[in-house]
């Protein structure tokens, strides 16, 4: 019982540092495309997407999937590239307290994932 409730406080500080990070990164500009050397990436993996939605609809198994999965999770990337993130200035404190929740949030989780088996009740 421990260990669930270390796994779960875990949980909720890693969420409330993400959280306190998050309110303090700002993103100054936002363009759906990303361009590298000229080239714009973000319209050629829509194409791509909508060619591999048509081919995982005539051929569904798992490696269409695989390839439209790929495909969706550059396509989120380059959306990701496309913006200029920065963070707005902090006192040493508010740093400290984010990173406190956040890393100590993350070896609670660890902890608890850890020591659950050794609270099982026949020792295995």
């Amino acid at each position: 019982m421990k260990s669930l409730m270390s796994f779960l406080l875990g949980i909720v500080l890693t969420i409330v540092g993400a959280i306190l990070f998050l309110t303090n990164v700002r993103v100054s500009s936002f363009t759906f495309f990303f361009r590298y050397n000229g080239t714009n990436i973000t319209a050629i993996l829509m194409i791509l997407m909508c060619i591999l939605v048509v081919v995982y609809i005539v051929y569904s198994n798992f490696v269409t999937g695989l390839l439209l999965g790929i495909a969706f999770l550059a396509f989120v990337i380059s959306v990701i590239m496309s913006m200029k993130f920065y963070i707005i200035s902090m006192t040493a404190l508010e740093v400290f307290v984010i990173l406190a929740t956040f890393f100590g949030g993350i070896g609670l989780t660890l902890r608890g994932i850890v020591h659950a088996k050794d609270e099982l009740p026949d020792g295995k």
